[in-house]
C-alpha cells in the first residue's frame, strides 16, 4: 500500500506563483498522475489523502498511512522563495535534530502484553510523534532513489536532498519522503509546473523511483542498479 499526500488543499491554498498558480492545485494534478500510473502498471493499493479540493490537517495525513499499515509515504509540495530566481526540484526526508537524542531512544517500541479472548496478545506501543524515527534509513534510501529519478528529468535544486522536521512525515510509521516539486514562485518554473507534460515527467520520476526502492527492499536493502532515465543524468 502506497499513501500519496497531495500537500495543501481546501482552505490551505499552500505557495502561490506569480500568475496566480496554487500549489494545492499542482501537488493534486501530480498526486493524480502517480496514482494511475502505480495502479495500472504495478498493481498496488495506492490511497490519497485528499483527491479533492478539501483540507486535511498534518496529522490525518500521517493517521491514514497509519491506520491503513501502508509500506510507503509520498508528500508532495511545490516550493517558494522571497526570491524569483530560486529553481529545482528538492527531496526531504525527516531530520530529528531539534528532537535531540532522547528521540531516537522514545522511538523504540515499547512491547506489552492486553488480555484477549484467547490469552494475552503482545502489542507494541510507539510514541505518535516519534513513528518516523524507526525509518530514517529506509526513507534516505527512497529521497535518493526520489533525487535521482528527477535529477534524470527536470532541474534540481543545488540542495537537492535534504533533511527536515517536517509534521507530515514525523508521525508516519512507514517510510516517508517529501517531494518539493519546484519553485511555484520562479515565473519559468510556474509556468512548466502548470502543463500535464511536466507534471507527467515529475510523476514518472516519483513512479521510477518506487520500483526502485521496492526491488532495494525486495534485494535484501542492497544497492540497485540505476534505471536507464537515471543513467542519463543531469537536468535537463
Amino acid at each position: 500500500t502506497i499513501v500519496i499526500d497531495a500537500g495543501h488543499g481546501g482552505d490551505e491554498t499552500g505557495a502561490r506563483g506569480p500568475n496566480g498558480t496554487q500549489e494545492k492545485d499542482v501537488t493534486l494534478a501530480v498526486a493524480r498522475q502517480l496514482k494511475a500510473s502505480i495502479e495500472a502498471r504495478l498493481g498496488l493499493r495506492v490511497l490519497m489523502t485528499r483527491d479533492a479540493d478539501a483540507t486535511v490537517g498534518l496529522d490525518e495525513r500521517a493517521a491514514l498511512a497509519n491506520n491503513n499499515k501502508a509500506d510507503l509515504f509520498v508528500s508532495i509540495h511545490a516550493n517558494a522563495s522571497v526570491s524569483s530566481q530560486a529553481a529545482g526540484a528538492e527531496v526531504f526526508y525527516l531530520s530529528l535534530d531539534e528532537y535531540g537524542e532522547r528521540a531516537r531512544r522514545d522511538a523504540q517500541p515499547e512491547v506489552t502484553s492486553i488480555p484477549g479472548v484467547s490469552g494475552e496478545k503482545q502489542i507494541e506501543l510507539l510514541l505518535w510523534d516519534m513513528a518516523q524515527a524507526r525509518h530514517l534509513e529506509d526513507s534516505a534510501m527512497l529521497a535518493t532513489f526520489v533525487e535521482q529519478q528527477l535529477r534524470a528529468r527536470v532541474p534540481m535544486s543545488p540542495r537537492a536532498i535534504q533533511q527536515a522536521p517536517f509534521r507530515v512525515l514525523v508521525g508516519a510509521n512507514m517510510p516517508a519522503v517529501l517531494v518539493e516539486l519546484g519553485f511555484v514562485t520562479n515565473p519559468a518554473e510556474e509556468a512548466k509546473l502548470t502543463t500535464p507534460d511536466h507534471q507527467g515527467r515529475l510523476a514518472q520520476a516519483i513512479y521510477d523511483a518506487i520500483v526502485l526502492f521496492r526491488q532495494y527492499v525486495e534485494g535484501g536493502r542492497r544497492p540497485v542498479a540505476a534505471t536507464p532515465a537515471a543513467a542519463a543524468g543531469g537536468p535537463r
